[in-house]
């Protein structure tokens, strides 16, 4: 079920203010919105690329887990890695921001919310967007049949990847409560993400 703005394009899945709801009353006011503000750097990032190499988005649909662009027309591979990278860029650039000491403890978890995004979308996992760059780069040097193979083959692996990166992630923090949510969380979707991707 979706809220829609036709003229704009843009869809809200109605399990977006729940889930929203959830994490700001688990996680308190303030971290989520800075964990919002570096989801929002990431999205904006992939429009901007996309906006940039030409790709006509004809549908914005905001998420759980984040967003997705539906285009008015077929994007080449090599589009396809620009729009995939945007939002990693994005967050790798506006992270250090986060420690601008005047920022304090909001921003070091700015910081860390920004690094874990781009780690996360950079794995090669089918659904996120370092699967989708894996998938266009091996399009472009391989044969079909080959390139599947990669990609199951590399997602397994990735799988490890992502769980151990998490908890990392975490350990680095020193178990910020907020941070920890957030790595929680996004193995949860993470997980829902690649039973239907398997299924």
């Amino acid at each position: 079920m979706y809220i829609e703005n036709k003229r704009t394009g843009f869809r809200l899945n109605l399990l977006v203010p729940v889930g929203l709801l959830t994490v700001f009353l688990i996680n308190g006011f303030f971290p989520s919105l800075v964990m919002l503000l570096a989801a929002a750097f990431h999205e904006a990032g992939h429009i901007l690329c996309a906006l940039v190499v030409g790709a006509p988005i004809v549908r914005f649909d905001i998420e759980l887990w984040g967003g997705r662009m539906y285009y008015g027309g077929m994007l080449g591979y090599k589009q396809e890695i620009l729009v995939s990278l945007g939002g990693i860029i994005a967050n790798l650039l506006v992270a250090p921001l986060g420690l601008i000491p005047i920022f304090g403890m909001y921003g070091k978890l700015f910081y860390y919310s920004c690094f874990w995004y781009a780690l996360v979308n950079i794995i090669p996992v089918k659904s996120l967007d370092g699967g989708e760059l894996f998938r266009c780069v091996m399009r472009l040097i391989s044969d079909p049949f080959t390139a599947e193979r990669a990609e199951n083959a590399v997602n397994v692996f990735s799988v490890l990847f992502f769980v151990v990166a998490g908890l990392m992630v975490s350990l680095i923090s020193g178990f910020n409560s907020s941070v920890v949510f957030l790595v929680f969380f996004s193995v949860i979707v993470f997980a829902t993400e690649q039973k239907k991707t398997w299924c």
